[in-house]
């Protein structure tokens, strides 16, 4: 090896360095600055030293074995084993300043996105646009708080309409039909919660089944099924309890299934549901700029694991009957309409990110199931157009027939 590329493997890690730091790594100001850049270019060089000196010591190996060889002869393996094993040490040691930088720039990069995240209550206040509280007013650290939303005073009873078709909705006529399944809100009877809990559920799957079948004699073409037992991991019942199940076809012979949790919450067309931080959603008031407290006095609430959970073990039975799942959280209507959950997912995880157009310089971003109001899950459904429900295998159907409570 010659002098001139045993030096030149002495600047390689500096240049891994800077390159990494002007490339897709590197990717907030905290990676960015001039003085970082510097910092990676020193690091690389550091970490690139190794394999500089065992490529060095590979050469003088090399030479040593070479120097007592007369004109024509050649060097065997066991003369050359020696300098080719330093030499493939040194260039498996090539990818040492890769990582070194590539990982201190992500660290650098967490740092900076750490420093400048306002935080998940400031989610909250910067889109619901939330005012300061005024002195002896309730707060929420330091943020209005209200018990109620404007829905009444800006909508009046304009909103109920679907809440009471829902609830006034001939539900045996669609069990004759062979369109329903199950008892809505049965399963929440052992489930150990409180009462006004399971009162507030029941009454919200009624509604979600109510007009369901409203919808259907429009040509939704669903099957509901209702309170079915959830699973474990062998594909046992479990106490767990899923809701609803919207089974359809389409005309291609797909079969396409909704798993719905249903949730009747407090608040109406006014109220917004935002996330807050992991598996949490707060409760507010659009017109009044405000959280707003929940039956418990609370203005955020938690999102339970359960339907995470369930998609994991369900997906075996429905690979096998060749069903495409769609888990979802829907907010069904009440008397003074429905809450805006446009920007809310379930059992969310909050990440931040770089957002230039942002004062922070961040914003936060949530991953989880998708939550929809009963419109927007009516839309979904009739945008398949489906094929009428006497298409559903009876096996599909028997499927699902067997996980019901009763």
């Amino acid at each position: 090896m010659s002098d001139a590329v045993a030096v030149a493997l002495t600047f390689i890690g500096s240049l891994i360095g800077l390159v990494l730091s002007f490339s897709g790594f590197s990717k907030t100001p905290g990676s960015h600055s001039m003085s970082a850049r510097i910092k990676y270019a020193l690091m690389g060089y550091a970490a690139n030293l190794p394999a500089w000196l065992l490529a060095m010591s590979a050469n003088q190996s090399f030479i040593r074995a070479s120097s007592g060889l007369y004109p024509g002869d050649h060097l065997g393996l066991n003369e050359l084993a020696w300098p080719m094993i330093l030499a493939v040490i040194a260039l498996a040691l090539l990818s040492l300043p890769i990582k070194l930088v590539a990982n201190t720039i992500c660290k650098d990069d967490a740092n900076w996105l750490q420093q400048h995240d306002p935080g998940p209550l400031m989610d909250v206040v910067n889109a619901a646009q939330i005012a300061r509280a005024m002195p002896g007013e309730p707060d929420f650290y330091g943020f209005r708080v209200v018990n109620q939303d404007a829905s009444k005073e800006l909508y009046g009873d304009s909103e109920g309409n679907a809440y009471h078709a829902g609830m006034k909705a001939d539900l045996n006529a669609a069990r004759q039909k062979g369109q329903l399944y199950g008892t809505p809100g049965i399963g929440l009877k052992n489930s150990g919660f409180a009462t006004s809990n399971i009162n507030s559920g029941s009454k919200g799957e009624r509604v979600l089944a109510g007009i369901i079948a409203a919808f259907n004699e429009g040509g939704l073409n669903v099957d509901g099924f209702y309170s079915l037992y959830g699973l474990n991991e062998r594909g046992q019942k479990t106490t767990a309890d899923i809701d609803c199940v919207l089974l359809g076809i389409d005309h291609a012979g797909q079969l396409h299934a909704w798993f719905v949790d249903a949730k009747y919450y407090k608040g109406g067309k006014d109220t917004k549901y935002i996330c807050m931080g992991d598996n949490t959603i707060a409760r507010t008031s659009k017109a009044k700029h405000a959280f707003v407290t929940g039956p418990n006095g609370q203005v955020t609430l938690p999102t339970s694991q359960n339907m995470v959970h369930q998609a994991a073990t369900w997906r075996q039975f429905l690979e096998q009957y060749h069903i495409s799942a769609k888990w979802v959280i829907c907010f069904v209507p009440g008397p003074e309409g429905t809450p805006d959950v446009s920007d809310v997912r379930w059992s969310a995880i909050r990440s931040v990110v770089i957002d230039p157009n942002s004062p922070t310089g961040t914003r936060a971003e949530y991953t989880g199931i998708p939550v929809m109001s009963m419109e927007d899950l009516i839309k979904e459904i009739h945008g398949m157009d489906l094929a009428h429900t006497a298409n559903i295998p009876l096996a599909a159907i028997q499927l699902f027939k067997n996980q019901l409570k009763h």
